[in-house]
């Protein structure tokens, strides 16, 4: 597969935004230093792959790309039908929840990522996103030990462990570093060179390390399974292949007896099961709930967090307290069905099955076993997997898209076609002419790439900035510095909730009624703020008794309200 300039520039771009997205993080600047920091380089990389896109349109407009626009074109549409008609707060769809930072703008900018993947998919792509891949890989486990040995220099607060990397929590740094080490094991399979196969060991080794020191037993999941994944289309392609169907039926049975016993069933219970399974099934009740209640448009995106409440069952309610609570479904799928209705959700759906069918047609062209195609194949099973017992966290989620779009953009670009020689007509002798697969970069996409840059720092970062407005205003003590940060654009439901409880502590009645009046006419189904209101002193009793009606129409399973 020849690769031109544009394909070079989208591939490196597509790296870069991976690699730099998981590994930011802004703990001294930023009240969420985890979540608007990538969502700033995902929004401005995605839109710098839009520009490319769309000055080199003529390469997405190949009819061998058909199905991929029809598709991704129709995802990017029902984000936006979604926006404009689930009837939620505009600016907590448009940039997502606190915390979290999944909303519109995250999709759509990993829709056109995933878009700039399949149209940059080549040999040297793939082997870009895997370096970029184990490079990041190797910085989270190194910032990993850091923070075991007690020498990380920011002092986090919040996690239930002390390992958990750039991710912000220990299941996602579980996960990821699994992915770097099924990478790292596919290349041990495949390369030949000593050094390197003991390197790459030792990769594997101190993946395993680290998962260890996270307490997550997700990583160890993630990386057996990706590594049995490996070991199959191997043996597939070498001269143990007649062990390959009961190699595979091994496979689907372990598997069965992993899921069984994480459900609490079967021989593996005592091992793996974990009671954080049953808050789960009680966040996928909920999801599914809000699915089957709003099917067309959802709930509105990123908005799960103000209708758990009213969507979990009495005994999900009483069985943690009712104060307990989520703002994801813990499942990307939920998250989507709920979020977006059936028509995201079967869109979703069908770009997975993409990825499948291509890399079935991918395989079925060679006996030769890939050790490149294989790991990147391996870890997007292994991220597919942990997706369904987790939320959609950026530093992740970037893979998973880019690596959907390389499979499918591999299989569509290697193709077998018309050898790329041909005879010119004024040739009378035949000699070939070669057509130049380093066509350089034309001056239409790199006005294009620029203007989707300059988009992409407009539209992402807004919420970085007003991250660091609010930081700095908790840190002056000034009380009118920290009322006004609860307008900070764009407006944030948790920003206004939390100044207007920082005022009441502080004895700023006046200033925190003017802030809950303020966020209960923007965020209306915002629970805490209610909750809030109803205990506010000096507020009309009728003000008092709308707040209970709405904490009862929020949370109508609550015992503690009448």
């Amino acid at each position: 597969m020849g690769e031109n300039s544009i394909k070079k520039f989208l591939s490196w771009l597509l790296a870069y935004t991976a690699g730099i997205t998981t590994l930011i993080v802004l703990p001294t600047t930023a009240i969420d230093p985890i979540n608007v920091p990538k969502l700033a380089i995902i929004t401005v990389g995605g839109f710098m792959a839009l520009g490319a896109l769309i000055g080199e349109r003529k390469m997405l407009s190949q009819p061998k790309y058909r199905l991929v626009q029809i598709f991704g074109g129709l995802f990017i549409l029902d984000l936006t039908l979604v926006l404009l008609f689930s009837g939620s707060n505009f600016n907590q769809e448009f940039y997502g929840t606190f915390g979290r930072s999944t909303g519109f703008i995250a999709y759509f900018s990993l829709g056109t990522l995933f878009l700039a993947s399949v149209v940059a998919a080549s040999t040297s792509s793939l082997s870009r996103i895997t370096g970029a891949l184990l490079f990041t890989g190797g910085a989270s486990i190194l910032y990993g030990l850091i923070q075991k040995i007690g020498a990380d220099p920011f002092n986090w607060v919040g996690s239930y462990s002390q390992v958990f990397g750039f991710l912000g929590n220990p299941n996602f740094e579980s996960s990821f570093v699994g992915f770097n080490g099924i990478l790292a094991f596919a290349l041990i399979v495949g390369k030949k060179k000593v050094w390197l196969r003991i390197l790459l060991a030792v990769d594997v080794a101190a993946s395993a390390v680290v998962i260890e020191f996270t307490h997550s037993q997700q990583g160890f999941l993630v990386l057996a399974g990706g590594m049995a994944i490996v070991s199959l289309m191997w043996i597939r392609s070498s001269k143990f292949k007649i062990f390959r169907i009961p190699a595979l039926i091994g496979s689907i049975v372990a598997a069965g007896f992993v899921a069984m016993g994480s459900l609490n069933s079967g021989p593996l219970a005592s091992l793996l099961y974990k009671i954080s399974v049953t808050y789960r099934g009680d966040y996928w009740r909920a999801g599914w709930k809000m699915t089957i209640e709003h099917p067309l448009f959802g709930i509105g995106l990123d908005s799960y967090g103000d209708w758990y409440r009213r969507s979990r069952t009495i005994e999900a309610t009483l069985r943690r307290g009712p104060d307990v609570v989520s703002n994801a479904a813990h499942n990307v799928l939920l998250d989507l069905s709920s979020n977006g209705g059936f028509p995201l959700l079967c869109i979703y759906l069908f770009m997975l099955a993409l990825v499948i069918i291509s890399t079935i047609k991918v395989l079925r062209r060679s006996s030769i076993f890939d050790p490149t195609f294989t790991g990147l194949f391996s870890v997007w099973v292994a991220y597919q997997a942990q997706s369904i017992i987790s939320l959609n966290q950026l530093g992740l989620a970037v893979w998973g898209w880019i690596i959907s779009g390389l499979i499918i953009g591999y299989e569509i670009n290697s193709r077998p076609t018309i050898d790329a020689s041909v005879v010119s007509p004024g040739n009378k002798k035949g000699r070939t002419v070669s057509v130049s697969s380093q066509q350089k970069v034309s001056t239409t996409a790199i006005m294009s790439i620029c203007a989707g840059a300059i988009l992409g720092f407009s539209v992402g970062l807004p919420p970085l900035i007003a991250s660091s407005k609010f930081l700095s205003a908790l840190n002056s003590k000034d009380a009118k510095l920290v009322e006004n940060a609860a307008y900070v654009s764009p407006l944030d439901a948790y920003y206004m909730y939390r100044v207007a409880d920082i005022l009441v502590n502080n004895k700023l009645i006046a200033e925190a009624t003017t802030v809950s009046n303020d966020s209960v006419t923007h965020f209306a189904d915002e629970y805490p703020i209610w909750a809030l209101r109803s205990k506010l002193v000096g507020l009309p009793q009728a003000e008092i008794d709308r707040a209970l009606r709405e904490m009862k129409r929020l949370d109508p399973h609550n015992p503690d309200l009448k």
